[in-house]
């Protein structure tokens, strides 16, 4: 991810970034995880009122089999149904351009259409990369 958008992240959720140094996916899913960082943050601020607050923090945020992936410690069932939300929603946007996106694992060579490394994009990033669109 572009290093003004992690920063941006990082800063507006300190406590959730303060053991990751980077996040592993392209610039597109963004939203997705800022909209994921935002509700969990209000889940913890709830959790505050409530009793004992939850030490969660991220490990990893990155893309792997063509979704996003989140990695954390301290989660409860609610931030896990919200990390798979966010896991889910990557499936239908493209990791480049934020925009819709689609599986994409093939391009041609020599001719052929051949199987290439999974990812989730749009036409026009799928083009760009040189996949096949279909």
């Amino acid at each position: 991810m572009d290093a003004e958008l992690q920063q941006k992240l990082f800063e507006e959720y300190p406590n959730q970034f303060k053991n990751l140094k980077y996040i592993e996916c392209g610039d597109g899913w963004y939203e997705i995880i800022s909209r994921c960082c935002s509700t969990i943050q209000n889940h913890l601020n709830n959790q505050d009122r409530k009793g004992e607050p939850l030490d969660f923090y991220w490990s990893q945020i990155k893309e792997k089999f063509s979704l996003l992936r989140g990695y954390c410690y301290g989660a409860d069932e609610y931030i896990r149904g919200v990390i798979d939300m966010a896991e889910n929603m990557s499936g239908c946007v493209c990791e480049y351009s934020g925009n819709k996106g689609k599986l994409r694992n093939k391009k041609i060579r020599n001719g052929e259409s051949v199987f290439a490394w999974m990812k989730i994009l749009s036409d026009e990033e799928a083009k760009v990369e040189g996949y096949v669109i279909e």
